[in-house]
């Protein structure tokens, strides 16, 4: 009987009314309930949990409910939640049940329903509103950015968070005094990747906002700064009274961007402004002026537009052009420039369409102009569509329509050379050029059918129309198993109609051919394993015949390389291609090693090979060496050993760990060799020798280009990267021409690099000059704040170019 009862007196009173509109219910759950002062005192201690019927829970190590006052209080390792998402941790919980009201004390965290987290030393909570109120806090949002301020107020059915100091009491004077000290409010963009209650300096000290109040609307996706002093390394350098910005999680949203300043030798001081004007989630456009403190100004546009089967874009400027056409350099000499305006255009449109010819097409239109040829460099203007050294420029509308094996190409080209001043050679056009390919197999063959028709003016009033038709036939391979040689069989008949005007060495009118190719390709692989070592050497044999006599080829661009050993067209002219008896050999060695896994750490191959003629031909380019009986030997060398990859260290691994001086944490070595001799082998006539290595500390690049008799130039670049543990790098580069004995520039620089921030100083020198154009050197300090993008450059050519 007494068992009843206590049973009967705790189901009464573990039913909590909090006496408002909304009655919330309480249950009480613990290992102990004690009840006092006549039932209007409950205490449940160990693992008390309290629940009411819009789950709401309260759990604790005791749980205190004052029932006259319609308090509850919880004592050790406090948690409240919510079924929206709202979550308070806490030492201790006075819950006010009529107000709906919860104050938290000593090691508060509030994790709201936005995905936010917060540490506060004090902290209030509005059930229905959903506002809260916190002194000291320090928070994580769900952007990754952190904020950390003396005051807050949160209200989460606005989506706003205000931090700010303590009620703003203090006067105008006081909040200005306030940035400089400890306890100032603070926002980054940086990632918290220490202790949650550690403070933005202490865990991410790459760049803060220091600041009187900050807004941050989680629904616009905005944040707002008072009085806003931005620091680099704890470092003021920059005020605003104020600031605004998309958060990190936005990756488009109007307003201004970075702006930066530059010195320039032969213009001056400048400072470019860029705004983005987002029109909406498929247009936007970003508007950028560029001043000049000395010359006429500079007007950048760039407009975007997305559609659902394509996109579009308009790249622009114009400037007056100089105010001062024939001014003296620093040294005294005379610069003759040109007078009028400056201007760009580029324009692009690319889209895929159903059912235009066949079922489906893709489409593209460029429209490209630049007023001045010199105008790009001399600005330095480089956007994501154009850049300062575009020499260039293509004019064309290209229709490629295809299903199946199927394709039908219409296109149209105005190709204009800006570097030219001569108007017979400074444009060039192809309208039409149609072109069909439709490929398939019969009877073990695979074919392939073309026809191409082209008319083009090749400047002035040279014109001419090509129409090509063409079968090519290439058998799969046909093995003799006994010796295990490999052969495959290759015809190309193409019927050739050229109509020349004014064309130099050609000759006029209407020409046709028949040019019909027959070629046998014959491969003897032989393979050797060795544990994880597979060696492959490969003879080539390559047999061509085209009947006639070749046609005069006047130049070409092309010199012999091993693929072209092994071609039906070496010179890539259709229409003349080299005629006659020809026999292409070669032979290809391959070493690769593998790990456990059966993953190669270690590729390397050589070639090299030579072309046979019938006979001399003074028809046929010296450069390419096809004009001989022997042609040149040419051949390739690629090497790739992938520290990554390897795991046991084999002896042969440690022999090149120690030729190539690699640590333990080496990623690899590339080389890349190719090279051309001629055919009495006493001779370099070109080597191309890039070299690349790559360790968690160092990163070498060197690029060697030389040409003798098949052409004449001989050049070097290389650069170097030191990457240090605390995100400092060091680079330097230089690029020279070796031939005329001419260094093109070198440049030196020193990053540092996180998640959040990218700083450094690079000085680069150029040596070439023009007509508008002079030798410069250029100091640059550039900071970028990676979630705004663009960098912020300050101007310290005036440290290195005295007036």
């Amino acid at each position: 009987m007494k068992l009843f009862l206590y049973i009967l007196i705790f189901l009464i009173n573990i039913f909590i009314n909090n006496g408002s509109a909304e009655n919330s219910i309480y249950q009480l759950k613990a290992d102990k309930i004690v009840y006092k002062d006549n039932l209007s005192l409950i205490i449940a201690e160990g693992n008390a949990i309290a629940n009411d019927q819009y789950g709401r829970e309260i759990k604790s190590q005791k749980i205190i409910y004052y029932k006259a006052k319609s308090i509850i209080e919880t004592i050790g390792n406090s948690i409240y939640s919510d079924l929206i998402g709202n979550t308070i941790l806490a030492d201790q919980f006075f819950y006010d049940l009529n107000k709906k009201k919860i104050l938290a004390n000593k090691n508060v965290k509030y994790f709201d329903k936005h995905g936010n987290k917060f540490n506060f030393k004090n902290f209030e909570y509005f059930e229905n509103s959903e506002k809260a109120f916190g002194e000291q806090m320090i928070g994580t949002l769900a952007d990754k950015s952190s904020v950390e301020g003396n005051y807050v107020e949160i209200d989460n059915l606005k989506g706003s968070l205000i931090v700010k100091n303590k009620k703003n009491k203090n006067n105008f004077f006081n909040k200005l005094l306030a940035l400089f000290k400890k306890n100032e409010n603070r926002y980054t963009t940086c990632e918290n990747k220490g202790k949650a209650n550690t403070n933005i300096n202490e865990r991410c000290p790459d760049w803060s906002i220091s600041t009187i109040n900050t807004r941050h609307d989680s629904n616009k996706k905005m944040v707002y700064h008072e009085h806003a002093v931005i620091k680099l390394r704890n470092i003021p350098v920059f005020y605003t009274p104020y600031f605004s910005h998309p958060d990190p999680s936005v990756k488009r949203k109007s307003g201004f961007l970075t702006p930066s300043t530059k010195n320039f030798n032969n213009l001056g001081r400048t400072i470019k402004t860029p705004y983005f004007f987002e029109i909406n989630d498929f247009n936007d456009f970003t508007f950028t002026p560029i001043i000049y403190q000395d010359e006429n100004s500079i007007f950048l546009g760039e407009y975007n537009h997305q559609f659902t089967n394509g996109k579009f874009y308009l790249d622009g400027s114009y400037s007056k052009g100089y105010k001062e056409i024939n001014k003296l350099d620093d040294d005294g000499n005379s610069l003759q420039r040109t007078s009028g305006s400056r201007n760009h255009i580029f324009a692009n449109y690319t889209g895929n369409h159903d059912n235009i010819i066949f079922e489906n097409n893709d489409l593209e239109i460029n429209i490209q102009r630049i007023s001045q040829k010199n105008y790009l460099n001399v600005n330095e203007i480089n956007t994501v569509h154009v850049l300062q050294d575009t020499t260039s420029l293509n004019n064309n509308i290209i229709l490629n329509s295809y299903e199946k094996n199927r394709k039908l190409t219409i296109s149209g080209y105005i190709y204009e050379d800006i570097t030219s001043d001569n108007k017979n050679t400074k444009y060039q056009y192809v309208l039409p050029s149609i072109s069909y390919n439709d490929h398939f197999s019969f009877l073990s063959q695979n074919l392939n059918l073309s026809n191409t028709f082209e008319a083009k003016n090749t400047g002035g009033d040279s014109n001419q129309i090509n129409q090509i038709n063409e079968i090519y036939s290439e058998s799969e391979q046909i093995i003799v198993d006994n010796i295990g040689l490999g052969n495959v069989i290759k015809f190309n008949l193409a019927n050739t109609n050229i109509y020349n005007e004014n064309i130099s060495n050609n000759k006029e009118n209407l020409n046709s051919d028949f040019i019909p190719t027959f070629a046998i390709q014959t491969v003897f692989p032989l393979f050797r394993f060795i544990d994880n070592t597979e060696e492959i050497i490969t003879p080539k044999i390559f047999a061509k015949i085209t009947p006639g006599e070749t046609k005069t080829v006047t130049t070409s661009l092309n010199t012999l390389n091993y693929t072209d050993v092994f071609s039906m067209n070496r010179m890539k002219n259709f229409n003349n291609p080299e005629k006659g008896k020809s026999i292409g050999y070669g032979i290809e060695y391959k070493n690769d090693k593998k790990n456990e896994f059966n993953q190669k750490y270690i590729t390397s191959k050589f070639t090299i090979g030579q072309v046979l003629n019938e006979k001399n031909s003074d028809k046929i380019p010296s450069n390419t060496s096809l004009n001989k009986k022997k042609s040149n030997f040419v051949g390739d060398f690629n090497f790739n050993f992938n520290k990554d990859l390897y795991s046991n260290e084999s002896e042969d691994v440690s022999i090149l760990k120690s030729s190539f001086k690699l640590n333990n944490s080496a990623s690899g070595v590339n080389i890349n060799y190719s090279y051309n001799l001629n055919n009495n082998l006493n001779k370099i006539l070109k080597n191309t020798l890039d070299i690349g290595y790559d360790d968690k500390k160092n990163s070498i690049r060197v690029s060697y280009n030389e040409l003798h008799n098949i052409g004449d130039s001989q050049t070097i670049s290389s650069t170097y990267k030191k990457y240090f543990e605390n995100g400092i790098n060091i680079g330097l580069g230089i690029t020279k021409d070796l031939q005329n004995k001419f260094t093109e520039s070198n440049f030196i620089e020193s990053v540092y690099e996180s998640d959040c921030l990218k700083i450094g100083l690079s000085l680069v020198k150029k040596f070439y000059s023009n007509q508008d154009i002079k030798p410069e050197n250029n100091l640059n300090l550039f900071v970028m704040l990676k979630p705004f993008g663009q960098p912020f450059s300050p101007d310290l050519n005036s440290l290195i170019n005295e007036k």
